[in-house]
């Protein structure tokens, strides 16, 4: 197995007041799409009850060429690029009903024990999902840390609900999304659509954990620091275009 393919229709709760699809959908379709390519390959949802093992999006890069809208099916590709160290690098590419490339983006992950933490990718399951050199984005499997900007401003306190928790008991990690949208400021939300954008998660959120959210333009991103109570820790840092 190499690549693997599932479409999605857009539907109401996937879009925006303008009918476009939102950023946050993104990356629940390519959380799912993930998710489905792990099943064939018995390293996923299905199978984690027997086997412990669990894969953990550390940092996603994503840059949208077409905003489509509600009512299209979209059909999304995804494979394994490649593996260095711990970080196992998965490509995505999301075409329209023409075969357009409408996204392009790339996710870095470990896999974690959930009992032992992150672990080597064992040489079987690497088999198994096989792997395909090309990427969605012409630097490759270049995915550097992002910087936190030092200068920010006054912080949006959010605390985590159950609702946002998912099977490993952390905050899902499409969340994140709707809170850098309530840090910034109003208009910087109503006047951009964002289509080109990076996370990176660095510590994981639980349930009524009392997060501060940091916000900072430096004249051609945003930026968004979600800390922890007294901003002491990193937990995700988001870059906005």
């Amino acid at each position: 197995m190499s690549a693997f393919e599932h479409k999605f229709l857009t539907c109401t709760s996937d879009v925006n007041s303008n009918l476009e699809v939102t950023n946050k959908t993104l990356l629940e379709w390519m959380e799912d799409v993930g998710s489905l390519h792990s099943d064939e390959a018995n390293c996923g949802m299905k199978t984690i009850e027997e086997t412990k093992l669990s894969w953990v999006i550390i940092q996603w890069k994503v840059k949208v060429h077409r905003r489509f809208r509600y009512g299209e099916t979209i059909n999304i590709k995804t494979w394994v690029s490649g593996t260095k160290r711990l970080y196992t690098f998965r490509e995505y590419e999301f075409y329209d009903e023409e075969g357009n490339v409408v996204v392009s983006a790339s996710g870095k992950w470990v896999l974690t024990h959930l009992e032992q933490g992150v672990i080597s990718v064992p040489p079987e399951i690497v088999e198994t999902y096989g792997t395909c050199r090309e990427t969605a984005f012409e630097e490759g499997n270049n995915m550097p840390r992002l910087k936190d900007p030092m200068d920010f401003s006054m912080p949006y306190e959010f605390h985590v609900p159950c609702t946002y928790i998912d099977i490993n008991g952390h905050m899902n990690n499409i969340f994140y999304m709707d809170i850098a949208y309530q840090a910034m400021p109003e208009e910087v939300f109503r006047n951009n659509t964002f289509d080109e954008f990076e996370i990176m998660y660095r510590k994981e959120c639980k349930m009524n954990d009392r997060l501060m959210c940091y916000y900072h333009f430096d004249g051609e991103s945003h930026y968004i620091s979600v800390r922890n109570e007294d901003s002491s820790q990193l937990h995700v840092l988001l870059k906005l275009k």
